[in-house]
């Protein structure tokens, strides 16, 4: 089934630039679109945090964007590729930014790409967690930090040392089962904007990651479909949050 381009990809709209999204590791890049010219197949966004230049290199390149359908979201994705990019692209306020012109391909389609996006948190979006493991729980700031996040999985930072003691996290191994319970906040919510459990395995370890800390990764095995669609959201929105906080900074 295919999507009317013209009442989805409209200026003003959040959306994200997914390089190789059929591969291992694709890697997604958060924008906004400026214009569009429907007529020549072109659409102008913002440059994301991480700038594409005629030197980044890629087999696949897809602008995707979050809709509402039939009582849920879903992400529309467009394949794509650059073909100008611009140094002082005008803006409504006189302003002017950087900018890149991609001309797209039909048709526009359901995309799935749950482990292209890894947030960084920050102050202003963060999440509290518990961790169940050998029948004991575990709580951020105490016992570890979530350092980012994505569809697919997370990485947390554990101290190897409480106090005196040595944590028991510092003792998982690849393949240890970690159900957790998460809590997702956005300073410009009161209340949080998500609470919800999910089941984890422990796939990387990095023992070495400083001194008094490790870096553990961990594959989310099983959310709740609702809960997945608040962590799209909660990621979408922390992004396009974060491009605006450096364009204005900028």
């Amino acid at each position: 089934m295919g999507f009317d381009v013209e009442n989805i990809f409209l200026p003003s709209v959040g959306a994200d630039l997914v390089f190789d999204m059929n591969s291992l590791s694709p890697v997604s890049r958060s924008t906004i679109i400026y214009d569009t010219d429907f007529q020549h197949g072109t659409i102008t966004l913002a440059q994301p945090i991480v700038q594409v230049s005629a030197a980044t290199q890629f087999e696949q390149l897809h602008l995707t964007t979050i809709i509402h359908r039939k009582q849920r979201k879903i992400r529309i994705g467009l394949p794509c590729r650059p073909i100008k990019f611009m140094d002082h692209y005008p803006l409504a306020n006189q302003s002017t930014t950087k900018a890149l012109v991609v001309e797209y391909m039909l048709p526009a389609l359901e995309t799935n790409i749950r482990s292209a996006f890894r947030l960084p948190l920050s102050q202003k979006h963060s999440i509290k967690a518990k961790i169940l493991f050998n029948q004991a729980e575990y709580y951020t700031t105490r016992d570890f930090r979530i350092r980012d996040i994505s569809f697919a999985g997370m990485g947390i930072v554990v101290q190897k040392q409480l106090g005196e003691a040595r944590n028991p996290l510092s003792g998982l191994v690849l393949g240890d089962q970690l159900p957790i319970g998460m809590i997702l906040l956005d300073q410009d919510h009161d209340k949080p904007v998500g609470t919800f459990p999910v089941k984890t395995q422990v796939v990387r370890i990095n023992t070495a990651y400083s001194e008094s800390h490790i870096l553990v990764g961990l594959k989310i095995t099983a959310i709740n479909p609702n809960n997945e669609s608040q962590l799209n959201q909660f990621i979408h929105k922390a992004q396009i949050d974060e491009l605006k906080r450096l364009s204005n900074r900028g």
